[in-house]
């Protein structure tokens, strides 16, 4: 059989942490796959820190399954068969010189995917969220951030939406991270939680408020298959993984007075209704379909090479 070994330095569990973590465990059952992270939830060794370090460690493997910019970078200066999950639409010239020398990219969404014939394009998937609603929140209409507390997130534009809202509400972030955010009586911070399909079952509205390049958001597809409506800035590829109108509100990026009409629209909505709209539209974003497609790719990275065909 294959070796594989996926590598990730990210720090922190990211949306792409979360997804290595996630199809870490369903790969396995079909390749032999070693890893190395800088994480232990996404279930492997401690990754070396230096690119010579990362280059050594990738001796003796059919494949390099690199999950972060870092590792691709690393992995494109050696001699071996690799594969790029691009989990953020940005790319520096670096990056596009790594794309072009692995075997395939996959990209997360159409937006900010590299060209060539070697990109798939593959979005995240998420498990069913299903849970009781969490006990632990305060009373009333409740609209939920999730992910990490740091400027390009757009915290400080959800808490100047809230103060701009026909309806009453509160703002529950949850996440880690301590950015400075504006000090309202309705914005309720709930630190680091593991328990996102209750805090999602409890939730009126998902607020995704980027002022960043997102890719394929997992805060949002988790949102739709908890059937949760969502307002989200129109971002990277948040546009590829919603139905404008239907499972979600887009608006512009800093935009607090669209941003807060969006949440008095959602807030007023057929919640049932929503409800079976979000969970039909997210059967599209699964887990084990998101596994399926990476499995295959992974398929074609082990293909041998076509030969160069020269003319007689």
């Amino acid at each position: 059989m294959a070796r594989i070994l996926l590598l990730d330095h990210g720090k922190t569990m990211g949306g792409g942490q979360v997804m290595a973590a996630r199809l870490l465990p369903l790969l396995r059952e079909r390749f032999s796959i070693d890893a190395l992270a800088a994480r232990p939830e996404i279930g492997g060794a401690p990754i070396p820190e230096g690119y010579r370090a990362l280059r050594r460690a990738m001796k003796g493997y059919d494949l390099v399954y690199c999950n972060t910019p870092r590792t691709a970078l690393a992995a494109s200066t050696t001699n071996r068969t690799f594969l790029w999950h691009k989990h953020s639409p940005g790319t520096t010239w670096a990056q596009r010189i790594a794309a072009r020398r692995a075997r395939r990219v996959i990209s997360v969404s159409r937006r900010g995917a590299p060209g060539g014939g070697n990109v798939r394009v593959i979005p995240n998937g998420v498990p069913r969220m299903e849970a009781p609603p969490a006990r632990d929140l305060p009373p009333g209409r409740r609209i939920l951030v999730l992910g990490r507390i740091e400027r390009e997130k757009g915290h400080d534009v959800a808490v100047e939406a809230l103060a701009r809202m026909r309806t009453r509400a509160k703002l529950l972030v949850a996440g880690p991270g301590d950015w400075y955010l504006p000090s309202s009586p309705d914005v309720v911070l709930l630190g680091y939680r593991d328990d996102v399909p209750a805090l999602l079952a409890a939730a009126d509205v998902l607020l995704q408020p980027s002022r960043c390049e997102e890719g394929a958001p997992l805060s949002v597809l988790e949102a739709q298959m908890a059937g949760t409506p969502v307002v989200a800035t129109r971002v990277g590829g948040v546009p590829e993984i919603v139905a404008d109108g239907v499972t979600a509100f887009l608006v512009p990026k800093e935009d607090a007075r669209a941003m807060a009409d969006a949440l008095d629209r959602a807030l007023a909505v057929d919640r049932a209704r929503w409800k079976e709209q979000g969970r039909a539209h997210a059967s599209r974003f699964t887990l084990a379909a998101c596994a399926d497609a990476v499995a295959a790719v992974i398929d074609e990275c082990l293909a041998p090479s076509p030969k160069p065909q020269f003319a007689s």
